[in-house]
């Protein structure tokens, strides 16, 4: 409420619809849009969900290197068609993928923000 009171206290109404559109679209629809809004206990709580994530997927055995890489595309060959399990497989390493990209972006941002505090511009 305070944040858009402030908006609405620009005098140029058409930049008042500019700040207006930029804050909806990156709190308000989704607030991991804007990863630095997100507090730093979010923060850390997300960093530490994507962490979990990833022991488990280490501990289960769940993981794409060059060599299982290799074997997939060899069956799909063989086969000359993807099946169900490939699909599957295919899914579970995206969805792999995307948490270790996620938690890296998690913790880019938590460096950046312990940087800023030690500067001496902070």
């Amino acid at each position: 409420m305070n944040a858009m009171k402030a908006i609405h206290s620009v005098r140029k109404k058409a930049l008042v619809g500019m700040i207006i559109t930029r804050v909806l679209d990156t709190t308000y629809v989704n607030p991991q849009w804007g990863i630095w809004s997100l507090s730093n206990a979010e923060l850390k709580a997300d960093l530490k969900f994507h962490s979990q994530l990833s022991s488990v997927a280490s501990v289960v055995g769940i993981g794409a290197s060059v060599q299982s890489g290799k074997e997939l595309l060899g069956k799909i060959l063989q086969n000359k068609a993807m099946k169900r399990a490939n699909w599957i497989t295919l899914v579970i390493w995206g969805a792999i993928y995307f948490n270790i990209r996620e938690q890296a972006k998690a913790q880019r941002e938590l460096d950046n923000r312990s940087t800023l505090i030690t500067s001496k511009y902070y």
